[in-house]
């Protein structure tokens, strides 16, 4: 599944959001905004205004995928990813997820494989910076 320009400045944003829910940016978060600002042509100035912002004002993420992301299983799944890219997934952030895959139409029963697969595509992720 491929994902467009339009849908990587989505995926930056609610990722930024989701990274922002629990009142810190880490490190492998901030890594993994900075990968994605750069898939979607957002220069450093712009992400950090865009993180700024997050930090000021906690958008909800359901509104930015049902606008722009096609395939509300991948978004879900990126999101997972990017949620768990600090290696844990904080209360606030599994409960925006749930509302997040709700607002989307995404079963429960999916959520839960979904959940699973954005855990290893973070793990992945975070082997792959470590090497």
């Amino acid at each position: 599944m491929s994902v467009d320009s339009t849908d990587s400045l989505e995926l930056l944003k609610a990722a930024l959001t989701m990274a922002a829910v629990d009142g810190k940016i880490s490190g492998h978060e901030n890594a993994l905004l900075k990968a994605l600002a750069k898939r979607a042509g957002v220069g450093s100035a712009s992400l950090d205004a865009m993180i700024k912002q997050a930090g000021e004002n906690r958008t909800s993420c359901d509104d930015l995928f049902k606008r722009a992301v096609k395939d509300s299983e991948r978004a879900m799944q990126l999101l997972v990813a990017a949620a768990n890219i600090d290696g844990h997934i904080s209360e606030e952030e599994r409960n925006l997820l749930v509302d997040i895959s709700f607002a989307l139409g995404v079963s429960a029963e999916r959520f839960n494989a979904i959940f699973q697969a954005g855990l290893a595509t973070s793990k992945r992720i975070r082997r792959g910076r470590e090497e």
